[in-house]
């Protein structure tokens, strides 16, 4: 039994990790099983091209083995291949969560590729000790592989400890009676209100909007003009993609994904710091990537300085050389961006 859980702390730049970090498991050093946050995979490049079984490391209560993590790579034509794998040392019922996707973020200061923080949770039922149970498959192009030369493999995990024992269908239900969508439909004791620049008006509540972004949170202190008019008008922000980041703040995602302007979402994630809703936008633009907007959406990742959404960028432009001889190619204006391209596209 699985589902997807997305974490609310997608910051345009991933923590800086490295392989002394309590949260991450390599090898045999002590990590305790409700601290760790990645497993590190080192010289993932060459174990990527030696189809093998390998072992990452595991975590511990106190000093006592509690789980080990291992992986099988594989090729098949130019697709590779990584099986990922726990060992429980005890007899349990355990839930651990993972990287869901074979999305990649480049971190080339620290030479480490870490794959998305976005989670999925996998529950397992009296396994018996020493028992290798499978858990996912991430699988990576040649290009993709190009990107692990000199440089290590993070792959997020955690173990939501506090639901041991509890069934993720009651997990399930807890998140929806903590969705406040409905005070945005229906916004009961609101106590203040945003105006788009077409007149779009929405009622809403202070303490969500601050509890989600320290831009509103500073703009809410009882002292400013918006805070007294409970008020403000946003004078460069269309009701439509307003009503996108509300419903994100209200509800933790954007529903109809098909008739959003992601690339305006983007900016508003940025300039409002919503973290959470700046990753989803930039996964999304990353999935509408296509011949007729691939330069647009690599100038995006440019102008918000978003490493993941411009390396998938990038990867399309190379798979796609033909895009290179669309008319937006020649629009691009920023002397680095082209040296970038030249460089990416000359390995």
């Amino acid at each position: 039994m699985s589902e997807a859980v997305g974490e609310a702390s997608c910051s345009k730049k991933t923590k800086k990790t490295d392989a002394s970090d309590p949260e991450v498991v390599l090898g045999h050093r002590v990590v305790q099983t409700r601290d760790v946050k990645w497993l590190c995979v080192p010289d993932i490049y060459q174990k990527l091209h030696r189809p093998n079984l390998y072992d990452i490391g595991g975590t511990y209560m106190h000093e006592v083995a509690d789980y080990w993590f291992m992986f099988k790579s594989e090729q098949v034509g130019n697709i590779f291949l990584l099986h990922l794998f726990i060992c429980n040392h005890t007899e349990s019922c355990f839930t651990v969560a993972v990287s869901c996707n074979s999305t990649l973020k480049v971190d080339k200061k620290n030479k480490i590729v870490y794959l998305q923080q976005y989670h999925k949770e996998f529950e397992f039922k009296k396994v018996p000790e020493m028992f290798h149970s499978y858990l996912t498959t991430y699988n990576f192009t040649d290009i993709d592989v190009e990107l692990f030369k000199d440089k290590n493999l993070y792959i997020a995990v955690n173990f939501p400890c506090d639901t041991k024992g509890i069934s993720l269908d009651v997990i399930n239900r807890i998140k929806i009676n903590h969705d406040c969508g409905a005070l945005l439909t229906d916004p009961i004791d609101s106590d203040f209100t945003i105006e788009s620049a077409d007149g779009g008006k929405f009622k809403i509540h202070k303490v969500i909007l601050a509890a989600h972004s320290e831009v509103f949170k500073a703009m809410l202190k009882e002292e400013t003009a918006e805070s007294q008019n409970s008020y403000v008008k946003l004078v460069d922000v269309s009701e439509e993609d307003l009503r996108g980041m509300l419903e994100y703040i209200y509800t933790g995602t954007v529903k109809d994904v098909e008739n959003v302007n992601f690339a305006n979402l983007l900016m508003l994630a940025d300039r409002y710091n919503l973290q959470g809703l700046c990753e989803l936008s930039q996964y999304a633009l990353s999935e509408q990537l296509g011949l007729d907007n691939a330069f647009d959406i690599l100038v995006i990742s440019d102008m918000y300085d978003s490493d993941f959404l411009k390396n998938e960028a990038l990867k399309f432009i190379k798979t796609n050389p033909e895009v290179l001889d669309c008319a937006t190619f020649k629009e691009i204006n920023s002397p680095a961006l082209i040296r970038e391209l030249c460089t990416y596209l000359a390995k």
